[in-house]
Order: structure tokens, then sequence, then C-alpha cells
């Protein structure tokens, strides 16, 4: 491959400027003449129904336009309230003062109901439904069983519907291991995305189309939702995301769920096509708190071994709260860190129950790593333990065990492949550079050698997340156009939510074109100006709309080149572009300039802009192994983490940690990028040593914190990340050989802290978050006064 020019190239960001010196224009930041303010009625209890509401006063007070209750807006309300910030009313006056005053006068009586508080309450038997007639515990819809592996290629040929997921004989492989071992009761606390701005939306209604100001992860998807919830045609929608202000996963908008944290959007919508008028309907940072948790989950594990350590059996049983009925789906990537996918290497029989559970607490929603970090915390401490009874360095143990390219991905997700070959992996390499950088071999001691009050530990953890999803109904748009004067636009709907997309995607366009990075413009602010684009979610933006900026691009180069090759007289295939124009290769003093290859044009005509476009249905045929179609390539995200700490014996308190995150890429498309997103592994530190759960007062279901107080996210003061980018070229899957790096650096870091508090004090710890108190109860010097369940 010729030497790139963009791609690889650490070029500034495309809207980085904006966002630094706040020309930025987020949701909030759209001020229109006549805007009405939106406050919304939250219940106060986490389980009751609405008897009766009186809404008499409220709408009575000066300045009140609307007051929504279950009663006249059931799209929006409903009777049932299933936590505490639930909806009951919404409020839309003249100023937030107006509605907040007039809130204050609804009067609300309720029915209170028995909630349950937990997860481990809500599946006790005779537990009180979270939704009538719904049980608490639901298994995975999607469970399947693998069978009749094809001896060449190691696929699975057949999917039957089970009651887990899994492949092999699981009794057998664990009546001939030599080793098991087991860990029961591992727990995940429920979590809190990091997100600077609160969720929320203005609406305007021109009296033709509503316009909707918002932040989003998926324009396109999102408004079609929106238009059926609203029950309007999708044509009467256009949706406006300039600027999100973070969302780390967990503000994707379904507001055909009511469970899901989306209810600003139907709110805003419906009022301002009633009262004709901007309709303002933001979040505050309280009421943020109570929408979109992530990460609890329970598990039990057990590994099965050979006396080398050789992996060849696992079993995990996992449960994912979702609070009250939020998304259910972050519970099937639990599996991605067993021998379907990160253990595949020598795992010959696998089982794999996923369960989600209800609970009264806040609804759940995605966060970094969506259901990848719960699987890797609770299997990668337990293969610490088996290094540890194996005798073996729990580097090697891994290394020996962990995925390669040209192993199988045994079909764990809910998509049309059966079974699918794992594109590239490089897991060894990190664990190589990670424990170079650690200078591990020397300086790795077993916990039993330490001694003192202050006590050194490390530990490591592997990880494997998501980054491609093959199949229908995955797919990306992209068009590229080319003007006279040589500059060019990607146009394009594919969100950056500060993971940078944006700007590698103009790269990849400045590459195929041969043309500056600086001449690369972006289209990509609303749904009627931008083609279809993937949600942004599961790491899967470089890869699905990485194949349809390229392609686009391609196409645009295309027609770029034949009309240069007829106005200069020869066959395109002898010209190449550059930043002055189309030269011919062999001879580069020979060529035109852009405008003359476009010909004559004026007011009323000639080629004004060359378009070019593609759809990629994903798998692209690049993602097909000697192009058949049954043999599909599927990228993972994929890397490892060491943790290095100390730990005080006296006061349980950590010190002087640093996160060393060594992560294959592929092909760093942006390295400066892609070094910032390896330091979000500083978001696993968040639910390891900041003491963050979901704290509710259990006699009422409020949340005890409720601000960034209250509950504070890790900063760079709290820990030092040290980013090892590793480049190993040649995953055919993206037309530069690059794979995700959005969300892996958050899903090992739970694990590799608990292995490092091990290898310090010789203390488990099973459940998070690792705080003072926990570690000096696993010690001894403090007696546990948990109640007991």
């Amino acid at each position: 491959m010729a030497e790139l020019t963009s791609v690889g190239k650490s070029v500034r960001q495309k809207d980085g400027r904006a966002r630094v010196t706040g020309e930025a224009k987020y949701y909030a930041d759209f001020i229109l003449p006549g805007m009405l303010q939106t406050r919304i009625l939250r219940s106060p209890l986490p389980a009751a129904d609405i008897i009766s509401i009186d809404t008499t006063e409220a709408e009575a007070h000066p300045g009140v336009r609307l007051v929504m209750t279950h009663e006249n807006y059931p799209k929006a309300f409903r009777k049932s309230l299933y936590y505490v910030g639930d909806l009951v009313a919404a409020v839309v006056a003249d100023d937030e003062t107006i509605a907040e005053e007039a809130m204050a006068l609804i009067k609300v009586e309720y029915d209170k109901k028995k909630p349950v508080m937990s997860m481990e309450d809500a599946i006790k038997e005779g537990a009180p439904q979270v939704f009538e007639g719904v049980d608490n515990e639901q298994d995975w819809a999607f469970h399947a069983i693998m069978s009749d592996r094809d001896p060449e290629t190691g696929l699975f040929k057949t999917k039957t519907p089970a009651e887990y997921n899994g492949f092999g004989d699981i009794e057998k492989g664990f009546a001939e291991a030599d080793v098991i071992v087991e860990q029961k009761g591992l727990k995940y606390a429920y979590c809190k995305g990091p997100a600077m701005e609160p969720r929320g939306c203005t609406a305007d209604f021109d009296g033709i189309k509503l316009h909707m100001y918002t932040h989003s992860q998926g324009m396109h998807d999102e408004k079609l939702c929106l238009a059926q919830a609203l029950g309007i045609p999708s044509s009467m929608v256009n949706y406006v995301s300039p600027f999100t202000g973070s969302s780390f996963g967990g503000k994707n908008a379904f507001p055909l769920d009511r469970n899901i944290a989306s209810h600003y959007l139907v709110i805003a919508g419906l009022a301002c096509l009633d009262l004709k008028k901007p309709v303002h309907c933001p979040y505050s940072r309280e009421e943020e708190m109570v929408s979109g948790w992530s990460r609890g989950s329970m598990a039990n594990v057990k590994i099965g071994f050979k006396k080398d350590g050789t992996l060849t059996t696992m079993d995990l049983a996992h449960w994912q709260e979702t609070g009250a009925g939020g998304d259910k789906y972050p519970a099937k990537n639990a599996m991605l860190a067993t021998g379907s996918v990160m253990y595949s290497r020598n795992c010959q029989h696998q089982r794999g129950k996923i369960r989600y559970v209800n609970t009264n607490r806040f609804p759940a929603a995605g966060w970094q790593g969506y259901g990848a970090p719960e699987g890797v915390f609770a299997v990668e401490t337990t293969m610490d333990i088996a290094a540890e009874q194996l005798g073996m360095d729990p580097v090697e143990l891994r290394k020996m065990n962990c995925m390669r390219a040209g192993d199988i991905d045994s079909g764990w997700d809910p998509l049309v492949y059966k079974s699918a070959i794992i594109s590239s992996s490089g897991i060894r390499d990190c664990l190589d550079a990670g424990a170079e950088r650690l200078d591990w071999k020397n300086t790795w001691q077993h916990p039993s050698k330490k001694t003192g009050r202050i006590r050194h530990g490390m530990g490591v953890a592997i990880f494997a997340m998501g980054a491609g999803r093959p199949g229908p109904g995955n797919s990306s748009e992209a068009m590229v156009k080319v003007y006279p004067d040589g500059s060019a636009a990607l146009v394009c709907a594919v969100a950056d939510i500060g993971q940078g997309q944006h700007t590698v995607q103009c790269q990849i366009v400045a590459e195929v074109l041969g043309l500056p990075y600086k001449k690369i413009g972006l289209v990509c602010h609303d749904t009627d100006s931008t083609p279809f684009a993937t949600l942004v979610a599961n790491s899967c933006g470089t890869w699905i709309q990485g194949w349809a900026t390229y392609e686009a691009a391609v196409d645009a180069k295309r027609q770029v080149l034949k009309l240069a090759a007829a106005h200069l007289g020869v066959v395109p295939e002898e010209l190449s572009i550059g930043e002055d124009g189309i030269h011919m290769t062999a001879d580069p003093s020979k060529g035109c300039t852009f405008a003359e290859a476009f010909g004559v044009r004026g007011h009323y005509g000639g080629i004004h802009e060359v378009t070019g476009y593609y759809v990629n249905n994903s798998p692209h045929p690049n993602g097909l192994k000697d192009g058949k179609e049954d043999q599909v390539y599927i990228p993972k995200e994929k890397g490892a983490q060491f943790i290095s700490l100390d730990v005080d014996t006296e006061t349980g308190m950590l010190s002087n940690i640093r996160v060393t995150m060594a992560q294959n890429v592929g092909k760093a498309l942006n390295p400066k990028i892609v070094e910032g997103q390896l330091c979000t592994s500083r978001h696993g530190v968040d639910n390891a040593a900041l003491g963050n759960d979901c704290i509710v007062d259990k006699r009422n279901g409020w949340l005890m914190t409720p601000n960034w107080v209250d509950y504070r996210h890790t900063t760079s003061m709290d820990c030092d990340v040290d980013p090892i980018v590793i480049e190993k070229p040649g995953d055919p899957t993206h037309p530069f050989g690059a794979t995700a790096c959005g969300e892996g650096a958050a899903c090992p870091t739970l694990a590799a802290f608990s292995n490092a508090i091990f290898n310090a004090t010789g203390v488990r710890i099973i459940e998070t978050p690792f705080t003072p108190e926990s570690i000096l109860i696993g010690l001894g010097k403090i007696q546990d006064k948990r109640r007991k369940k």
C-alpha cells in the first residue's frame, strides 16, 4: 500500500475548535422566539398507581399553556409508576419559574405498592412483581445451542433454540477436567455514566415539519421511532443534532419504549404539535441521575482446565439488572468473556445462562462496554484464581487460552449468522506490551511475599468487545461530494459523541480522494440533509460506517476521473487526483484542474458537484472469507489492561493507581484520538475505587446520590493512564485494517483492579465497588456490619 497522507495522522478534530471555544451549539443552545418551557412532575414513590390527579389550579395559573397527564396524553404518561422519578405530569408554560410554580399546584393521590429495591429481593420466591403479570426474572429470549461443527473451518452449522447459550457437553467437560475453579456471588454495582450533558430537547413546528433539536447516537432511527410514537408521518420530522455533549452509550433514544429514558422527546413533540409553539424540555442533573443506570449484575463462574493450563470448559450464570424495565440487551454481552469469544481458542464445552431482572430502581441504559465489563469481571477474576491454583503466571495462562485471529465466535448474539470467524486478535501482543511496560516478570510477586502496612499490587485482565454486527438490519450509508474548486464534503449522519467519528471519517475521504484533510467538509447535523447512518453503539461505527464512507469516496473519485479522462482524451486508469487537480500518473506535469474537468457551468446548469454514494449492508464483501457467504469475518475490540496500586492495610485506602491499557486497533486512523479512547479506562476506575453505587433508601426508593457531588466520577487526578496503541495490520473487515477502540478500555478494569488488590493483600473482593470498608473486612480488621440478606 502507498504511504498514507491523511489516515494514520493525528489531524485536528473537525469539531474540536467549536467544542473548546464554546461555539458549538448543543440542543439547549437553540433559543427560539416564543419558546415555552417544560417541567416534569415525577413520582415520589418507587411503586404506585395514580388514583386521582387534579390539575385545575395548575391550568389556571397565569402563563401556563398546557398540563399533560395520563388522562389527556396517554402516549406520554401512564397511570402506573415504577420508580422514584417516573413521570406523573408535565407543565408547559411561558417560562421555567411559572412551570415550576404550576407543577407544585398539581394534586395527586397515589395507591402505594410494595417495591423491590434489589436484584436479590426481586428474584426471591413470592417477591412483588414490578410489572403486574410479568416475572421479575426473565430468561434471555435468544439462547441457542451450537452444533454440527465444520471440521475444516471450525464454524458451527446448526443453531438450535435452547435454555442457554453454548456448545459441546458441559458435564463431560468438567468430568474430564484436571482442575476446576469456581466462584459464586460476584456482584457488579449498578452505576451511572458520566455524560456531561443531561438529556433533553427542543421541538419546533414550522407549520410543515417538526424540527427536533436534541442529542443523538443515531438520528435516523431515533427520528423514525419518534414519528411512530407521536403518530405522525416520518416525513414530518427533521431530527437535528449538531453536537452531543458526550453519551458513553447511555443516551440512545427509543421513544417507543416508555421504560427507556427518552420521554422528553414525546412530551415536547406532542406539546409543540398541539400548541404550535416551540417547546423546550430539558432534564436537570437530578433528573438525569434517575434516567439510565448500567452495569448492575450478579454472576457465578465455573472453569475447567487441563494440568498444563489449557482451558477446556466454562459455565457462566449471569443476572443483569434492568431496573424498572430498561434496556435488557447489555445482558447478552456477558457472553463475550467466555469460551464463546474471548476464550474460544481451546474451549470445547461452553454453557452460558443469561437472565435479566426488573426492580423498582431506575431504568437501565447502555454504558461504555454495554454489558461486557460485567462478564469480564466474573471470568477474569476466576482466571486469576486458576493461575494461582495451576501455579502459572497470570499473563501466561491468558496467552495460552485467549482468542486468536481465525478462532470462532460461536454465535452468542441474536443475529442471522450462526457463527463467525474472528478477524483479528492481538491480545497476546497486548499482554506482552503491558507486561514489558511494568517489568512484570521481575516485579510481580505472590501476595504471600507482601509485608508491611503499604503493600503494592499488580493485576491483569483481558477483554473482548463486540465491534461488528453482520447481517440484515446492520447497515450505514454515506455520500461524498466533490466540487469544482477541488474541495469535497462528506454527507453522513454518523454521530460523534466524543469518540472522533466525524474526524476519522473525513480522514478516510481525504485519503481516498487524494485531497488534503483540510479541504474535506462535513454535512452531518440533521436527518433532512443526510442519508441513514448506523447507531453509534457497541463499537460498530468504525466498522459499519467506515466501508460506507470509503466506497462513497471511491465512487466520487471514479466519476471525477472519468470527467477528467474525457477532457484530456485518456482513460481514467491513467490518472490520479491531487490537491491541484487531476494529473497523469506517469507524468504529473500533464493534467487539468477540477474546474476544467467539470466543464462549463453557470446559473442554469452544468456540473456543480459530483456525488458518490454507497450503502454498506454488512457484511461488506471484504468481510467474507474467500467471498463465501457462509464464512463471515467478525471484528472484535480487544486488548489487555494492567492495574498497579498501593493498598494501606490499616485504612483500606488505595493510592498510586496506574492503568496500563494496551489495545490492538489494527490501524490507528487517528493516533491521538485512539490514545484518548484508551484513556477512558478511567470509567472502570470510577466503578472500582470511588465507592460509586446506586444507593437508594430502601424505605422509600429515593436516590441517595442524586448529583456529581455525592456520586463522583473519576478524573485525571484519581489515577494515571498509560495507553499503549498496538497496530497489527491486515484485518480484512475495514478498508484500512482498523478495528474498534471505542468501548473496550472500560471492560477489564474491575477485574484487573480486583486482581491487583488480591496481589497486594491476599484478599479476593468479589463485590464492587472496592471500598476501604470492604478491603478492611477482607483483611479481618473490621467486622462486616451489613445486614445479611
